[in-house]
């Protein structure tokens, strides 16, 4: 399962347990402003790479991941405002599953800690009968096609892996205040590696629609300067407050 990075208190759902409980959706995104990326997959590269860059991590056990780069900063993003409306175009859907998660073994579990959820208001996740509402069956939905998705990506990480196509990218930016930011420890694929790769692997990759995934990515990269220039904005707006209060 993908890391759980904004469940403070996960639990599997159950269906005695949680008879009664009730569900609110939300297109509040705030639980997500303390993170400057999550993971994506490859079927959303193509929406995600209009202004998000997607890049890979390395994991310790030598497994890459995509990700989508939400800021320049360590620990948070502004692409929610206060309120917790996202003002970027495309919402991930690895942010967009929450509260809810699926296990490895298809286990629905959800963040108990969450306000969506309650015993008076909001829509049923059981019937009286202890059946699945279609609310919950539409929450199931999502996330099995989602867990799809991450496993088909995992094997095509595996699979450009294995032609020898990731190289480091490390790159100095400017964060808009004309002071360089280091990215270091990712990881993007090599366009002049991928002409020698076997001809049968890139009709492989063609047929399935994951070589165009390798285009949307490397088309991803220019997002960069989108960053630079939100970073430059909220760099300003950020002295004009500290310049009103003193």
């Amino acid at each position: 399962m993908s890391e759980l990075l904004f469940y403070r208190q996960p639990v599997a759902l159950n269906r005695e347990r949680h008879r009664n409980l009730k569900f609110s959706s939300s297109a509040r995104f705030r639980f997500s402003r303390e993170v400057n990326s999550v993971p994506v997959t490859g079927i959303e590269f193509f929406e995600a790479s209009r202004d998000l860059p997607i890049l890979f991590s390395r994991s310790e056990s030598d497994q890459y991941s995509p990700l989508v780069l939400l800021s320049l900063r360590n620990n948070s993003h502004t692409l929610v405002d206060d309120e917790g409306n996202w003002s970027g175009n495309y919402v991930p859907a690895f942010i967009r599953r929450y509260p809810f998660a699926m296990t490895d073994n298809q286990t629905v579990c959800f963040d108990e800690h969450s306000e969506q959820f309650s015993e008076d208001t909001g829509e049923p996740l059981f019937s009286d009968e202890g059946e699945n509402t279609k609310t919950l069956n539409n929450i199931i939905q999502f996330l099995h096609q989602f867990d799809g998705a991450f496993k088909r990506t995992r094997e095509f990480c595996e699979q450009v892996q294995k032609a020898e196509l990731f190289k480091p990218f490390n790159i100095q930016v400017l964060a808009g205040d004309n002071k360089p930011v280091r990215l270091e420890g990712l990881y993007t694929i090599d366009e002049a590696r991928l002409l020698n790769v076997d001809q049968a692997q890139v009709m492989e990759w063609f047929k399935s629609g994951q070589l165009a995934w390798i285009y949307a990515h490397l088309h991803s990269l220019g997002a960069l300067k989108q960053l630079s220039k939100r970073q430059a904005l909220q760099n300003a707006e950020e002295e004009a407050e500290t310049s009103t209060v003193n």
